[in-house]
């Protein structure tokens, strides 16, 4: 028998660039966005980290409303004397509670579900604070939420307890991460679908992001993790094929990001500015003049904020070679702005910071690299966070009967507008805080002639030592999407 009743499905390869997604690595994955809705100018939100854009996922929003600003950022609250970290699940549990609920700070999808009676379950190979971003309201609302790296983090108990009987023992960590891509498949196949039939579901795989990483983007094991993460998803268009839903089924594959290669030892911006006469501690509060929270991007803190000797580090950055696109709160001191690049919240780093970046490609003919200044990841593995076209542009397909077929949008789009698609093709009503808009261009019965203008802009910043800095931004009505940004 049919099913009547339409359902979602998100399933989110982390960190895959649209360029890797060819029919010889990726055949299930290119027939899938042949055969249905392909959105090829999409967009994540700024810094093109894993949490910052799974909370645009659940909320609709850039960082400016749900406040999470990056993977790590001051928040004295939640995380006193030093960085709070997004990937902890511990910390984001605790933080929560420390901020009454108040971490994201708008309505997420599982509240916005459970207004109308309906539900959300999410599975996530990734970070296990990752996996409590996609349904970090679970506990509350009854909800299920399984994260590979804690499940004894996840919830409810007894159905975790139920996974793991049914589908067996969570395999062993390994990258690439082959194993987990194929449990958390056989979860959501044998488990979630038979024992919840959620409303929306999300199936987050850690893949190709881990390759990216650490063995780098194009390597054989990275090339592994592609064909193997596409042979997941086969399994479910198999599944979704022979069962009773069929295209009442909504699927929307994406990934929430792009990655480049790290290229070159770190660039010391401690150590730089030390130097330099300024002293750089864990937070501010201990007085330190600044506090760091990036990698090839992210920002600076500084002592209350103070003007002067904010500017006083701008123009040290400046200086710096590897220095590139600023970002202040009033776009002062030849730096663009926080709300230019949609990260004006109060959590937001004084100075935003992106290091420089090129479209060199790597031993492995992929191009896109960038400077860093982490330890942790290997020089020629990859890293995202800035402002590259290749970390800015996602992937994004959809198919089923809300959607048009063999169609391909000319128009921008981004991580911000699934919310207000899902709620659309669910028939809810779309939230007042929401900031992207319904991709009703894909939607089934929309014809071209109704499309909305699109405009672009750049906007740009002199500072000193002959430095500019570039935003190429894309507009769709009230909805904008970062291009690239660069300095000259």
């Amino acid at each position: 028998m049919t099913e009547q009743r339409r359902r979602v499905l998100i399933v989110s390869f982390d960190g895959l660039r649209p360029d890797m997604v060819t029919p010889e690595l990726m055949p299930n994955l290119t027939a899938f966005a042949r055969e249905g809705a392909r959105c090829a100018h999409s967009r994540a939100t700024f810094p093109t980290e894993t949490r910052v854009n799974q909370a645009a996922l659940v909320t609709g929003c850039y960082p400016t409303r749900h406040g999470i600003v990056g993977n790590k950022f001051l928040e004295p609250v939640a995380s006193p004397g030093k960085l709070f970290n997004t990937g902890d699940e511990t910390q984001l549990a605790e933080g929560d509670r420390k901020l009454n609920g108040k971490l994201v700070e708008v309505r997420v999808l599982g509240e916005i579900l459970a207004d109308h009676g309906m539900s959300l379950a999410a599975i996530s190979s990734g970070t296990p604070g990752g996996t409590r971003m996609l349904h970090h309201k679970a506990e509350q609302l009854g909800g299920f939420r399984l994260a590979l790296h804690r499940p004894d983090a996840s919830v409810p108990t007894e159905r975790i307890e139920a996974v793991i009987d049914r589908i067996g023992a969570i395999p062993q960590h390994e990258i690439p991460s082959l194993s987990w891509l194929s449990y958390t498949t056989d979860t959501y196949l044998d488990y979630i679908e038979p024992e919840l039939t959620p409303d929306v579901a999300i199936v987050w795989y850690c893949e190709p992001d881990n390759s990216y990483h650490f063995r780098g983007l194009g390597s054989e094991a990275n090339l592994a993790a592609l064909r193997h993460a596409d042979a997941q998803l086969g399994r479910i268009l198999q599944w979704r094929e022979q069962s009773g839903i069929g295209n009442r089924l909504q699927i929307i594959t994406m990934s929430d990001h792009g990655q480049i290669t790290v290229t070159g030892e770190a660039v010391g911006i401690t150590a730089g500015l030390t130097k330099a006469g300024f002293t750089v501690g864990e937070t501010v509060s201990d007085g330190a003049d600044a506090a760091l929270a990036l990698a090839s991007a992210g920002g600076i803190y500084v002592r209350d904020s103070d003007a002067e000797l904010t500017r006083a580090i701008v123009r040290w950055l400046q200086a710096q070679s590897w220095c590139g696109p600023l970002f202040t709160r009033e776009g002062k001191h030849g730096t663009l702005s926080h709300a230019q690049v949609g990260i004006e919240h109060r959590r937001a780093p004084d100075i935003g910071l992106v290091l420089r970046n090129d479209d060199a490609i790597n031993e492995h003919g992929v191009a896109g690299s960038c400077q860093h200044d982490s330890t942790f990841y290997p020089i020629g593995g990859g890293l995202h966070g800035g402002l590259h076209r290749f970390e800015l542009n996602n992937w994004l397909a959809m198919s089923g009967d809300a959607f048009r077929a063999d169609y391909e949008s000319p128009l921008p789009t981004g991580v911000i507008d699934i919310l207000p698609t899902v709620l659309t093709v669910l028939g809810l009503d779309v939230p007042d805080s929401v900031q992207g808009r319904v991709l009703r261009e894909a939607l089934a019965g929309h014809t071209d002639a109704l499309l909305p203008e699109v405009f672009q802009k750049t906007f740009t910043a002199d500072g000193q030592n002959d430095y500019r800095a570039n935003l190429s931004v894309s507009y769709v009505g009230g909805t904008y999407y970062l291009e690239r940004g660069w300095v000259d």
